[in-house]
């Protein structure tokens, strides 16, 4: 039986579907409401863990059985991440970004965009350097072709 259980690295990742049309807000919702879980994160979580130490213990002993374990509950955390505070809305708002991007009529992109030529860093710091004085901010961009 451990012979037909595929390498962890060979199972496909589904990614969430395209969007379709302009309704990015449907997309968005349906993306975040799709990592609710069922309720009960802490349930999910310790489930995951128990199967996860089954299927990594069938597969590779019980080494594989503390590594599914993990596995399982991490698994069980991001299946899940919806039902945490602020979760539901970071996912949502990623989603909808993702879907105005894909469904956005803009070919151009920028020559300076992920260029490796163009070497543009933060010059973000701390304006002051006493410890007892305000912070304050001073930012720009450093280097060729940098604004």
């Amino acid at each position: 039986m451990a012979d037909s259980l595929p390498e962890p690295d060979a199972l496909p990742i589904p990614l969430p579907a395209v969007p379709q049309g302009p309704n990015c807000d449907a997309y968005a919702r349906g993306y975040a409401d799709s990592y609710r879980g069922n309720g009960d994160p802490t349930g999910d979580i310790v489930a995951g863990g128990m199967e996860g130490a089954v299927a990594g213990g069938v597969w590779r002993g019980p080494g594989g059985a503390r590594r599914g374990a993990r596995a399982g509950g991490a698994l069980a955390v991001l299946d899940n991440l919806a039902a945490y505070p602020g979760g539901w809305q970071a996912l949502y708002d990623m989603a909808y970004q993702i879907c105005r991007n894909e469904t956005s009529g803009v070919t151009h992109r920028p020559s300076t965009l992920g260029d490796p030529s163009v070497n543009c860093r933060s010059r973000a710091g701390v304006a002051s350097s006493s410890s007892r004085a305000p912070l304050g901010a001073r930012s720009g961009a450093s280097g060729l072709n940098c604004r």
